[in-house]
């Protein structure tokens, strides 16, 4: 989202955190300047400017968490970083402004991440994320005017394999048999 070389609100001291992009553009700036003057636009960059955006005082909002993906569930700063259902609050209040309704899409791609990584417990956590911001969309939203689609693009086996003991935890290694 940002030029190269500019450093991240976040991480200004971490070059890795640096934007990327080639063509001089700053797209937050340019998100911001394509709204409509007469609407109150937002970015945020943590989880308290995010949790203080009101429905009354926020027609756009634009949250950049993380300069890449999002940490993991597990790893993430509670106190920083927004839950995935946090967003989704903040997401559905804002959008329920619209008298004409809304499309809101919510990705769940850790879950993905973990699997690719070889990280189970990190993807099964990413997955309890996802659930808990789906059921508090539906409690958010009314039934009859609201259409809740949950797929994905592919899927991931979810395999224990090899020859542990009962009652080895899943997420740990498996003991070495001669012990």
């Amino acid at each position: 989202a940002l030029p190269i070389c500019t450093s991240d609100v976040e991480y200004p001291t971490d070059e890795r955190a640096n934007g990327t992009r080639l063509d001089g553009l700053n797209l937050i700036d340019v998100w911001k300047e394509k709204k409509a003057r007469d609407k109150t636009v937002r970015y945020v960059w943590n989880r308290d400017q995010l949790m203080a955006a009101k429905q009354e005082d926020v027609d756009y909002l634009l949250g950049l968490f993380e300069p890449a993906e999002m940490l993991y569930e597990l790893e993430r700063n509670n106190k920083t970083e927004p839950a995935q259902f946090e967003m989704v609050e903040v997401a559905i209040k804002i959008l329920q402004k619209n008298p004409k309704g809304f499309f809101l899409l919510v990705e769940g791609g850790r879950i993905d991440h973990g699997h690719h990584e070889g990280k189970a417990k990190q993807a099964l956590y990413e997955a309890i994320e996802m659930d808990k911001a789906i059921e508090l969309a539906g409690k958010m939203t009314k039934e009859e005017d609201t259409l809740t689609v949950v797929t994905a693009d592919h899927s991931h086996v979810f395999t224990l394999g090899g020859y542990t003991r009962r009652g080895n935890p899943i997420f740990g290694l498996a003991p070495d048999r001669k012990s």
